[in-house]
């Protein structure tokens, strides 16, 4: 029979009660700090180190979110990497306000809330519906995203309903979960977008042709191209030139798929790009593309993001590879 110690539920673990349950100490404080308004950490900085301005910069420069992945445990090290533990020393609730990181932790959440939100740890489910909660607030602020959002919070009330008799935890936390989402759904039917007033900036009817359909044909779904169109009759013609489908085409596949439905040897200026576009987008679906994504270092496993980086162990140039939102949350077992 295997020996279990005093601590063997939560081996050197403290726990502390908040208003949203039971959390981990060590976890408790990192949330704490992260979630400090902006002048209280910098009134906090300024009388630690009485150097306002150079140590202001420093700090910042040295505060990246990143995690350590334990990949299994050792004779040293008991504890696992958990997701949850993940979804706070990154910072998702943070980074989901950053426009280059927003569509990357959509993709993460929505890809959870799938078939694994009946699987996952009660804290882990709190901290999905906490971070959804951050992204409804910004969206209404932004006025950015609305329509991802709505679509999002959609999704988590059919899940919701799928998993209500087979999911980990009790139903009073399923019901707190239902009514989160009620809260958002409510916040985001009540919410109108403002138009803009006349600031004197410019605006993207200022911008010039090739700079729109530049802009244009980066787009992840060809539907906002439609309605730009629907704007004026100068982006209406815009959206109808073959010019812009080639773009099109080309950035969102590539040449072997292209040649599926395009003969090389046809001329082009007779090839209609927009139905090339059509059959590519039918036979292989849309193309996702994140500004910004995670990654993790070969060197120290540690899991950041691409753009802020990470304090490395290693000397050399270090070799990380970047995650998609289905590898990150492989590297969890589920």
């Amino acid at each position: 029979m295997p020996y279990l110690g005093r601590d063997w539920r939560s081996p050197g673990d403290e726990w502390v009660r908040t208003s949203e349950g039971w959390e981990k100490l060590k976890l408790w404080r990192v949330k704490v700090f992260e979630n400090l308004n902006a002048h209280c950490l910098a009134r906090l900085i300024r009388m630690a180190l009485q150097e306002w301005d150079s140590c202001y910069e420093d700090v910042h420069n040295v505060h990246k979110p990143y995690i350590r992945y334990i990949r299994a445990t050792s004779r040293e090290q008991k504890v696992l990497t958990s997701i949850s533990d993940a979804f706070i020393h990154l910072d998702l609730s943070t980074a989901a306000n950053d426009p280059r990181r927003f569509n990357y932790v959509v993709q993460l959440l929505k890809l959870l809330l799938g078939d694994k939100l009946g699987f996952l740890s009660g804290a882990t489910q709190k901290h999905i519906f906490g971070i959804m909660e951050e992204m409804v607030n910004h969206v209404i602020r932004s006025q950015n995203n609305v329509q991802e959002m709505k679509y999002l919070v959609n999704f988590a009330t059919q899940s919701l309903s799928e998993h209500k008799w087979d999911h980990i935890g009790s139903s009073r936390l399923w019901e707190n979960h239902g009514k989160s989402i009620n809260r958002m759904a409510a916040k985001l039917r009540k919410f109108k977008v403002k138009e803009r007033k006349d600031d004197g900036k410019v605006t993207f009817s200022d911008l010039p042709v090739e700079c729109k359909r530049h802009i244009v044909s980066t787009l992840p779904d060809h539907s906002d191209l439609l309605h730009i169109g629907q704007t004026d009759t100068q982006n209406f013609n815009m959206i109808n030139e073959q010019l812009l489908w080639k773009q099109m085409c080309f950035f969102h596949f590539n040449n072997r798929q292209i040649l599926t439905f395009h003969n090389k040897n046809e001329d082009e200026k007779q090839t209609d790009w927009k139905y090339v576009y059509k059959r590519c987008y039918l036979r292989f679906g849309k193309k996702i593309v994140y500004t910004d994504m995670l990654a993790i270092c070969k060197h120290c496993n540690n899991i950041f993001w691409q753009s802020l980086g990470h304090p490395c162990v290693s000397d050399q140039s270090p070799k990380c590879k970047a995650l998609k939102p289905q590898e990150f949350i492989a590297l969890f077992e589920f």
